[in-house]
């Protein structure tokens, strides 16, 4: 049977080097092992003992240490933060065991395309600070794209702004409990009011108290599609100004750009459509908010 070395580095700066290590992989909740393949680990970085774990908000930038857990992150945000989207995201994620052990920067490193934590990430446009070969702070979608980046280096904390920001999350699943085939993550900045003469006179009955609203800034984010993540750009910047009265699922779908493949009991066109409802539901949803 191989035996697999443990290393317990008590600070930081002992990091560095045993991520030069080959097949050395550093070790905080675990529960990423348990999808991985075993055979090419030779050691473990029991990162424990590392001042990981902690949550603050530092003169308006709420700092998370890559060593907190999902429960350990929503129970400070709701003190802090109240109405960060990663709280509904979290909280909904696995089960109740399962996000006493996820970490935050195993979760990020990992990246499963089933994620209920890099969609309001990638929404906050958070940064990463990295130790080892890269030492810094980079942009979250930054760090995903290039693995130069990613390469023997290690997440220390994760950081955003603290915005006042409506927000939506959606996760599509079959039960509470599954793999989400897709999640959305929706940021919408204060809301104005349109001049009266530009409101919709012919709008449905249920949208009249949505008529006189726009929308000044969005950030959309979808995970769970062909490319793991995008953000949607386009339909960020035809949305400005716009009532929500005349948003409708086939002018959504007619413009997502964004392309799914097939899941089980999902084909890529009907997700695409479950996408674009979702997305309408959710701009209305933050409007009325």
């Amino acid at each position: 049977m191989k035996e697999i070395t443990w290393y317990f580095p008590s600070t930081l700066e002992e990091v560095p080097e045993l991520l030069k290590k080959e097949g050395v992989f550093a070790h905080g909740g675990g529960t990423a092992l348990l999808r991985s393949n075993l055979a090419r680990v030779e050691g473990l970085i029991d990162l424990k003992a590392l001042p990981l774990n902690f949550c603050r908000d530092s003169e308006g930038v709420i700092e998370i240490g890559a060593g907190c857990t999902y429960s350990q992150t929503t129970e400070v945000l709701q003190k802090i933060d109240s109405h960060n989207i990663l709280i509904p995201a979290l909280s909904g994620a696995a089960s109740t065991p399962l996000r006493n052990r996820i970490t935050l920067g195993g979760s990020i490193a990992f990246f499963p395309v089933w994620s209920d934590l890099m969609g309001p990430l990638l929404a906050l446009e958070a940064e990463v600070t990295l130790i080892g070969s890269n030492k810094g702070s980079f942009p979250l979608v930054e760090y995903l794209k290039k693995r130069e980046i990613r390469n023997r280096s290690l997440i220390t904390g994760i950081s955003f702004k603290k915005r006042e920001l409506n927000s939506y999350y959606f996760r599509q699943s079959r039960t509470r409990f599954d793999y989400s085939a897709f999640s959305i993550s929706i940021l919408v900045n204060k809301i104005a009011s349109l001049p009266e003469s530009l409101c919709a006179s012919s709008s449905p009955s249920a949208y009249t108290s949505l008529s006189a609203s726009r929308i000044e800034e969005a950030v959309i984010v979808i995970v769970g599609c062909r490319n793991k993540f995008t953000r949607l750009s386009s339909l960020e910047d035809s949305l400005k100004s716009c009532s929500p009265a005349d948003l409708q699922p086939k002018d959504i779908a007619g413009s997502l750009e964004v392309e799914f493949a097939a899941k089980k009991n999902y084909s890529p066109d009907y997700l695409k459509h479950l996408a674009a409802v979702e997305l309408e539901r959710g701009l209305k949803a933050v409007l009325r908010s």
